[in-house]
């Protein structure tokens, strides 16, 4: 059953990449992201999976939310990567980490809002809206 969202037109546009390793997580962001009227959502288990789905849509993707713990390569090690492939796409670091230190390491590797789990949907609807709108930036308070 879809979460009741305001949809925003300006959503519409966005072709969002979801990257985590824990697939109840992957549903709850898909779930909202496509309730709130995004073109796609596609999802990765890992970043290795998500290096794949970007070279498959090349350009297509606008929009990347990834958990930073995962095994093999983290989610600040990937964006480190996609930022060196000069891929500069608005990227949501999803994470439990809420301690100052891991959200000042995020933001001095570019990541454009942070989101900490277990979150509300209202908070990735949110996020995803300020980014549309050029509102967001790190280290805006991760947990509003």
């Amino acid at each position: 059953m879809p979460i009741r969202m305001e949809k925003d037109p300006a959503l519409a546009e966005l072709h969002v990449l979801a990257v985590d390793d824990n697939d109840y997580i992957l549903r709850l962001v898909k779930m909202v992201v496509t309730d709130l009227g995004v073109a796609e959502c596609l999802i990765a288990r890992d970043a290795i999976e998500a290096m794949k789905i970007l070279q498959a849509n090349r350009g297509t993707i606008n929009l990347m939310i990834c958990d930073w713990n995962m095994p093999g390569i983290t989610g600040v090690e990937f964006l480190r990567k996609l930022r060196a492939d000069k891929l500069d796409m608005p990227f949501i670091m999803l994470t439990a980490r809420a301690d100052e230190g891991s959200v000042i390491a995020a933001k001095e590797v570019g990541v454009d809002a942070y989101l900490i789990k277990p979150f509300a949907p209202i908070q990735l609807e949110k996020k995803l809206k300020a980014l549309v709108r050029g509102e967001e930036e790190v280290p805006a308070d991760p947990f509003a």
